[in-house]
């Protein structure tokens, strides 16, 4: 009764969480609505003043009455246009520096719903432009200059002509510098760009611009159900991937300095970055292959032509949710600046990037090389998510569609497993054969642990069984699961794809909403299954049990419900694979069933006993054969159980006997020579041994 109540309470406590849920469920709701009120607000506005702009960074964000900074702050002549268009995306240009200042994704072959990667100007009041490709430049020691163009005017950039598919420019003519910014996409490019940037230098002195900084863009939550255990900041990140050499000599205090040599990727999170933290300063890679802003499904990496000596910086920023400043949402943008260097009168500087833009496609970024494929941030499980990943989107390719191919895939795993566990199941039989005895020499040597130790070791060599082979399924699926869970929590080809009643296998399958709470269906679904499992395979408690197993026995009676509380929140891709697992499970436990329980076990050994007391000889059965037999299999490589047969033993023998030959051993030192004897003079007994076990038998 007190495990019932230990599980009721749990429910109630997950019914506790559905309430808070309630609280936060629609804090995203009628942001874009939102953001496009605030522009109109702001660009209709006739009294709105222009804020005082430096090289793409605001210094004042203030409304005219300088009360509460407003969400945006946009000029009257800023334009805004559409262009690069393509069937999976589009671009969102601004003439305000030149930049992107939103991406369009839109319904595709492997997106099954559209998606807007907004980027916020300023809309943290904290004077920060986070458009993508948004320019500044910095001295050697990375501090921004101030007025680092003669008369140059971030709003002053115009389009110039030709086809906005394939080609959008930017000229900026003010002051005594041109700015030219360039952005390509070819024709098959799904979500990649180019940028080109160049300076030129009309005027009469040299310009030293040592560091160009470009902003990668910036992301925001995607708006999800509540999920106490994974809150949505955990995706929210800035990172990069360096390529470098290791560490030199010279360079000894390469961390002190924030220097990031070697190679290596890295990810940080909202709460890791800031004015005092870990990022705000910049970390300083000897080769960037690239630098990203991510949520939990969709991605910015920019990624410099030339690699060396890049610096990338973040920090958390803010926008308001509900036109209320104390209400707001934070997100993350970031910054990449690469070397550019002096510009002599008369003279230009260009610098070249390659930009992507869209979905966590574990499948598209692995095509695009240059290790891409690491923002899915699968460590340290990438050994089993890259490879599970490729697996899920080629049957989803035969099987159109991704809940059948997670089921597909599921069973596939626990088929490649079914020989260990299966083995495991043997293996747990047979303790559980054996539980009186164990309970005797527990009680015979409990007054001395270290010899009772021994005792029990002794007597499990003896039997033939490894008291630990019950562990290996949950060591080898446990990585397993971690890796799949890792897979599919930022797998972005999941997201809007239907199964069932499932209408995005990325959410939570809901199937109700009451009184704000969200109901689903298959974390009950799977919560069944898994108790199902648990009475298939009841752990044998008899009155010597000891303390350990009592609250073992207990634990894993509570599994289900700590599985239906961890899984509620999750993604119903991650339920239904755990669920189809547990299902699996059930029908190879009925299988296995079938063969000889403990009880008759331990029935067969009472009459092998008998037989032996009337005979004076032992007789081996299937599941206990004597250990000078057993040594001798082992020998020869035999199974542990089953029938002898003299044919098999021959071949064996012959095989291993090989490696024993007199040539073969002349070359050998005097120690291997003993040691390669030895072997051979144990195969040769384990022959004669076996020969003669099968001539007495006949």
């Amino acid at each position: 009764m007190k495990n019932y109540l230990i599980g009721f309470s749990l429910l109630l406590f997950a019914f506790f969480l559905f309430w808070e849920q309630a609280k936060v469920q629609h804090k995203n709701a009628g942001e874009d609505q939102l953001r496009d009120k605030i522009l109109s607000q702001a660009q209709g506005d006739d009294n709105y003043t222009a804020p005082n702009i430096v090289d793409g960074a605001e210094r004042g964000m203030q409304s005219d009455d300088n009360s509460t900074p407003l969400s945006v702050k946009i000029p009257q002549e800023v334009k805004t246009f559409e262009g690069l268009v393509r069937d999976s995306s589009s671009f969102e240009f601004t003439t305000f520096g030149g930049a992107i200042s939103a991406v369009h994704l839109e319904e595709a072959a492997r997106l099954k719903k559209s998606y807007n990667m907004k980027f916020s100007t300023n809309d943290d009041g904290k004077g920060v432009n986070d458009n993508a490709f948004s320019m500044s430049f910095e001295d050697h020691n990375g501090d921004l200059l101030n007025k680092p163009l003669p008369g140059h005017d971030i709003r002053a950039y115009e389009i110039a002509g030709g086809d906005l598919n394939s080609k959008v420019t930017f000229v900026n003519r003010s002051g005594n510098v041109e700015v030219h910014r360039e952005y390509f996409r070819e024709a098959n490019e799904t979500y990649v760009i180019r940028h080109k940037t160049t300076v030129i230098n009309r005027g009469d002195s040299n310009l030293k611009l040592d560091r160009i900084r470009f902003g990668i863009g910036s992301a925001f939550p995607i708006s999800r159900k509540f999920n106490f255990i994974d809150q949505a900041a955990s995706y929210m990140h800035v990172g990069y991937y360096n390529s470098g050499s290791p560490q030199e000599a010279s360079w000894g205090c390469a961390k002190c300095s924030g220097r990031i040599d070697g190679e290596t990727e890295e990810f940080f999170q909202v709460n890791e970055m800031g004015d005092y933290d870990r990022l705000h300063e910049g970390k300083k890679l000897s080769e960037a292959k690239w630098a990203s802003v991510n949520n939990q499904f969709f991605v910015s990496i920019l990624r410099p032509k030339d690699e060396k000596d890049a610096v990338v910086r973040g920090m958390p920023i803010e926008r308001y949710t509900d036109g209320n400043a104390s209400n707001s949402e934070q997100g993350v943008t970031g910054f990449i600046s690469i070397p550019f260097g002096e510009i002599l009168a008369g003279g230009s500087r260009s610098v070249e990037c390659f930009y992507y833009a869209g979905p966590k496609d574990y499948m598209i970024l692995s095509s695009l090389g240059m290790d891409q494929d690491k923002v899915m941030q699968f460590n340290p499980f990438e050994w089993v998510s890259g490879p599970m990943n490729w697996l899920l989107n080629k049957l989803q390719d035969v099987l159109g569609n991704f809940g059948l191919a997670i089921i597909v895939l599921t069973i596939l795993l626990k088929l490649v497993l079914w020989p260990l566990t299966a083995k495991a199941t043997r293996s747990q039989k047979r303790m559980q054969a054996l539980q009186e005895p164990m309970a005797k020499l527990r009680e015979k040597y409990k007054s001395d642990s270290q010899k009772m130790n021994q005792e029990m070791m002794k007597f499990y060599k003896e039997q033939g069984v490894n008291p630990f082979a019950g562990c290996w399924p949950i060591l080898v699926q446990m990585p397993i699961f971690l890796g799949m869970f890792y897979m599919l929590r930022s797998a972005a080809e999941l997201y809007g794809q239907s199964f069932l009643w499932v209408s995005d296998l990325s959410e939570q399958d809901n199937v109700a909403d009451i009184a704000g709470f969200s109901i689903n269906a298959l974390p009950f679904v799977m919560l069944a299954t898994q108790w199902f499992q648990m009475k298939l395979t009841p752990m044998q408690l008899g009155p010597d049990a000891s303390d350990s197993q009592r609250i073992n026995a207990k634990m894993m009676r509570m599994m289900p419900f700590m599985f239906l509380v961890f899984l509620y929140f999750f993604s119903s891709a991650l339920v239904l694979y755990w669920t189809v697992q547990n299902s699996m499970s059930i029908f190879q436990t009925l299988i296995t069933k079938k063969g000889k329980s403990p009880k008759e076990i331990e029935a067969e050994r009472s009459i092998l006993k008998k037989d032996e007391a009337k005979t004076g000889q032992k007789k081996p059965d299937a599941d206990f054969i004597e250990q000078e037999e057993r040594q001798h299999r082992q020998v020869l490589g035999l199974k542990l159980r089953g029938k002898l047969n003299k044919k098999q033993i021959d071949e064996i023998y012959r095989g291993r006997m090989e490696k024993y030959h007199p040539d073969k051993l002349r070359n050998l030192g005097a120690k291997r020579q003993d040691e390669a004897m030895q072997k051979k003079e144990r195969l040769e007994a384990a022959y004669e041994f076996l020969l003669k076990k099968l001539a007495n038998k006949s």
